[in-house]
């Protein structure tokens, strides 16, 4: 399977996500796609990192000075041969088990029992509320493997998450172009496909309480959200051996929640359910990271 990392100037984040990648996943293809980053941190890392993987910009896989999240997924997912796996990751992501041969397999078995399976997803669930029960919006799939979630209201990663596993002749076969944005690729890949599978033992997951970028921009209510949340860098302990085999083996299956399964590398204890957006919850910091965000466009 082919992986892909997509890196913007977070350095310390993209060498713990490669480290994971070395050390669980060292027998497949790792393509590092950088969208001009231009911190010196990141590019000593960038540069490390080309010794032994690939590693581009999306202006050299697609001949375009586009830039952008989505443009560079385009690019990467056009380089993928015909009925080849391949996965996304992002440099606040990381591996938490080894990627097995049988992994492999397994996926090919998913995609060719299910013709209308477009999209899985590599991670574990987030828990995202304490005050509802996740498990009560997921169904497991016996004869796929895989779990499937049926929000109760209409939301973004029914079908699809920019951390996927596809399979590049399923989408091809359905004209599929990567969008600007979340929730128009979750539209496009309800149109197209059932809904995301989600792996019995996920192998990936974001990093609990991380720094974010917004349209390569911070803000300085994005800035407050981060000190407010203690914004850092987190890396996840491998999934205890126990754990995956309670995964793999229990009857029924047990749902693969992040904070029941995973526990961050931090001397302090991190607040559950863990974080994965600065702005979660801030609705006021959102208004003034958007009206910060217009006025940075017009000054363009």
């Amino acid at each position: 399977m082919r992986l892909f990392v997509f890196s913007y100037n977070r350095g310390p984040f993209l060498a713990n996500c490669i480290d994971s990648i070395e050390r669980l996943a060292p027998e497949h293809s790792l393509t590092v796609v950088d969208d001009a980053s231009d911190d010196p941190e990141t590019l000593a890392v960038l540069a490390r990192a080309a010794k032994h993987h690939t590693v581009v910009t999306g202006e050299a896989l697609s001949g375009h000075k586009h830039g952008g999240l989505y443009p560079n997924m385009q690019a990467a997912f056009d380089t993928v041969p015909d009925k080849a796996l391949f996965c996304f990751l992002q440099d606040d992501t990381q591996l938490v088990r080894p990627l097995t041969g049988e992994d492999e397999a397994a996926l090919h078995r998913q995609f060719d029992h299910a013709p209308t399976l477009g999209f899985i997803s590599p991670a574990f669930i987030r828990q995202i509320s304490l005050k509802h029960a996740v498990d009560r919006d997921f169904r497991f799939d016996a004869a796929l493997d895989l779990w499937f979630w049926h929000p109760q209201r209409r939301s973004t990663g029914a079908y699809y998450s920019d951390l996927l596993i596809a399979r590049s002749d399923r989408l091809r076969a359905a004209g599929w172009r990567f969008e600007s944005g979340e929730s128009s690729n979750n539209q496009q890949a309800q149109r197209h496909f059932m809904r995301m599978g989600r792996l019995r033992v996920p192998f990936a997951m974001w990093l609990p309480n991380g720094p974010a970028f917004r349209g390569k921009q911070k803000s300085w209510a994005l800035r407050f959200a981060e000190r407010r949340r203690r914004c850092g860098l987190y890396p996840l302990q491998d999934l205890a051996a126990d754990v995956e085999a309670d995964l793999h083996q229990g009857a029924p299956p047990a749902l693969p929640v992040a904070e029941r399964c995973l526990n961050a590398r931090s001397q302090h204890r991190l607040p559950v359910p863990w974080t994965y957006d600065p702005m979660q919850g801030q609705r006021w910091l959102k208004w003034m990271d958007r009206l910060a965000t217009k006025r940075q466009r017009r000054r363009q």
